[in-house]
């Protein structure tokens, strides 16, 4: 029982654990999903913030390039009439509010400044062609705003330029400014405010250089690694990357990790940069780990604790309910089963002392059965045997009748037949040794002897098996037994056939029936001493009924089936024993009632379906 036990703990352990694997399984799927829909999510609102400034940005650059295109809008530009009056208003209307730190400029054609505001270069001959975002955008005749860009002075500058026109809409120089990324008015301007710990924003133009940052140490610091910025920037592709940064303290040098969101700029060949700490990026993603993983460990404690309590609750009592059916089932039945409870399992104890005690009181009741069952074996055997006795008294007794028929039909032929065939073979041998003497009277007395014979054989073979039955069935058979048993005794008989006159049966129906007829009609002829006999035969479609009665002696048919031996056995009797078997061999019945003094009655069914057609 103890591997029993064992074997049912260990299947309880695999249920659990495979229940808890499902869950763990199950959980750390939704886990995943949840924790990189969080990153993802974490990514989605970095890259809207990323859009967010760089819709911004862009909106302060057109508005700055628009400025500039305003100087050629105020009409009052004419680079001819060397009245730069008018053009230096122009220049301080574009100036106000504008990004143009280090000032506003106009060049002719060949790249000459013209004129300054604020006025910082006094030398108006001073020509910037060689500078080349100006030799760029007069090359092209479309508005350039450049990447950093360093001057002969050694100074990191940005220019916007575009083209500067005429009344006629001539284009005939250019209007530019220039940005000093340096200027804390820059980074106010363009609205990089201080995101918190651990996360700043740069503008990052074509080469990796950083324009503008909430952190302004980062301001003109390269961090174009392996030309990231340079391509992605080329290529104009937003995205979120994984990077590090350089931190440093003192004369070391710490790398921190970094989520970097990045989108191109639409009106610069810059790029918006929004890079926060990696851990800050992924903490809820890992308060998700966490408070899975402390899910887990829940699901495991809770999974170990469910094994002990169902081992306790219920491997226990079924082990004890085990011990009892075991006792019950050696047929140790004195011990009653332990109840184990009020739940199930107790129910099932309460059942199991219940089936106990119903088979303690069945066993008793078996044992008095079987006692009683012994006596009727030994009953029914001593029946038995004496069955087959009468059985074989019975075969020897039909074995001697045919053997006496046979006799009495070789002494009718001896007797009758025989003597009279050589009576008249003699008078044919005298005929033919005196064929003088022959004559018709003698032919006459011949012709007598041969008939007589010839009479002696057909009623030995009527008595065998009657023509009639065959050839014209079952009624005529009977009618024609009638007549030569009972007529010529002078009995009287009466034959109903009740519409069945016409009708045949199954051979062996019939033959069963004419002998059990002539059986009863002999016994009535030799030994009734009646002087009326009645028939009586109906039937339907399944069943045949045949009713026999005469008004005779009677007698008592227990009589015939009593004594010490069955040796008083009679013909009579062997008759009677001879219609049952014939009748049950049928699958019919057979009823017999006589009383001495009160005549005969028997009574006959027989079905008319053969038994294997019936359970078809």
């Amino acid at each position: 029982m103890k591997s029993k036990d064992r074997g049912l703990r260990r299947r309880i352990r695999l249920f659990v654990l495979a229940g808890i694997s499902i869950i763990l399984f199950s959980l750390g799927i939704v886990s995943s999903v949840l924790i990189q829909r969080n990153i993802e999510e974490s990514f989605s609102k970095r890259l809207a913030l990323s859009r967010l400034l760089r819709n911004n940005i862009d909106n302060i650059l057109t508005d700055n390039i628009n400025r500039l295109y305003d100087i050629s809008l105020t009409g009052s530009v004419d680079l001819q009439d060397r009245d730069f009056e008018p053009e230096k208003d122009a220049l301080k209307s574009a100036y106000r509010y504008s990004l143009f730190t280090d000032g506003i400029f106009l060049l002719d054609k060949g790249g000459n400044i013209l004129l300054n505001y604020p006025e910082r270069i006094r030398d108006t001959a001073l020509n910037i062609l060689s500078i080349e975002p100006v030799s760029r955008m007069l090359s092209l005749g479309k508005p350039v705003v450049s990447s950093i860009y360093t001057t002969d002075t050694g100074k990191k500058t940005l220019y916007i330029i575009v083209p500067l026109k005429d009344k006629s809409g001539i284009t005939i120089g250019a209007a530019g400014g220039q940005i000093d990324p340096t200027n804390p008015t820059l980074t106010q301007k363009l609205g990089l405010a201080d995101l918190g710990k651990g996360m700043f924003v740069d503008i990052v133009d074509s080469n990796g250089v950083i324009i503008s940052s909430s952190n302004a140490s980062r301001i003109l610091t390269l961090c174009n690694r392996d030309k990231f910025f340079s391509n992605v920037i080329a290529a104009r592709e937003e995205l979120v990357a994984t990077c590090h940064v350089c931190h440093f303290s003192g004369t070391a040098t710490d790398k921190r990790r970094t989520v970097l969101a990045f989108v191109p700029l639409a009106t610069a060949p810059w790029g918006i940069s929004i890079q926060e700490a990696e851990e800050d990026v992924f903490a809820s993603a890992e308060r998700l780990k966490w408070t899975f993983a402390a899910l887990g460990t829940i699901f495991i404690g809770t999974a170990f604790i469910l094994t002990i309590g169902i081992n306790r609750s219920i491997v226990d009592p079924l082990n004890a309910l085990i011990r009892g059916a075991e006792r019950i089932a050696q047929g140790q039945l004195s011990k009653p089963v332990p109840p184990g409870g009020s739940d199930e399992i107790g129910q099932l104890g309460r059942s199991f002392e219940t089936m106990r005690l119903k088979l303690a009181e069945s066993m008793d009741h078996v044992t008095r059965h079987t006692l009683e069952l012994e006596t009727r074996v030994r009953e029914r055997t001593q029946q038995i045997n004496e069955s087959q006795k009468r059985a074989e008294v019975l075969l020897q007794k039909i074995i001697s009748t045919q053997e006496e028929e046979r006799k009495r039909i070789g002494r009718e032929l001896h007797d009758d037949t025989l003597q009279e065939l050589s009576a008249a073979l003699m008078r044919i041998d005298l005929c033919r040794l005196h064929p003088e003497e022959v004559s018709l009277e003698k032919i006459d007395d011949i012709h007598k002897i041969i008939v007589k014979a010839l009479d002696g054989i057909i009623s030995i073979i009527q008595n065998l098996r009657p023509p009639l039955l065959d050839d014209l069935g079952l009624v005529p058979a009977i009618t024609s037994l009638l007549d030569l048993h009972l007529g010529e005794k002078g009995i009287s008989y009466f034959f109903n056939t009740a519409r069945v006159s016409d009708r045949r049966f199954r051979p062996e129906v019939e033959i069963t029936l004419f002998r059990i007829v002539q059986e009863a009609v002999a016994n009535t002829a030799r030994h009734a001493k009646a002087e009326h006999f009645f028939i009586m035969i109906q039937s339907d479609d399944d069943t045949i009924q045949v009713d026999l009665e005469d008004d005779g002696e009677g007698f008592n048919p227990n009589l015939l089936y009593t004594g010490a031996s069955y040796d008083a056995l009679d013909r009579r009797g062997l008759g009677l024993l001879g219609m049952r078997e014939r009748v049950t061999l049928l699958g019919g019945t057979i009823h017999l009632c006589s009383t001495p003094g009160q005549g005969t009655q028997i009574e006959i069914r027989i079905p008319l379906i053969e038994p294997e057609a019936a359970h078809a």
